[in-house]
């Protein structure tokens, strides 16, 4: 199973804990401006969670179970949601690889 977590600059950003291995990440660029950023990330243990951590508080941290962030059969299937997630009509919105 694989995931997709976010992180917003300025806002938050996730951190998968242990049992999500890191497979791919993307910055999203909206007219020019890094909007977020996306990572794919393999599930290995079902109780793995995510810390969803405050841009301007980094003591206010939540830990969210994986089973929040989509279920996706691969990889190509979680960055197919990603390309769908940010193309609407005739916008510069683009995708950079970053991992």
């Amino acid at each position: 199973m694989y995931i997709i977590v976010t992180d917003k600059p300025g806002e938050y950003r996730s951190e998968p804990g242990d049992g999500i291995n890191p497979i791919e990440s993307w910055k999203y660029i909206f007219y020019g401006q890094e909007r977020a950023t996306f990572t794919i990330g393999e599930v290995t243990d079902d109780a793995a969670r995510i810390a969803i951590i405050d841009a301007a508080d980094k003591t206010c941290v939540n830990s969210v179970p994986n089973k929040f962030f989509g279920d996706f059969d691969n990889v190509a299937a979680a960055r197919a949601e990603i390309e769908e997630l940010i193309q609407f009509g005739n916008i510069d919105a683009k995708l950079e690889r970053v991992m």
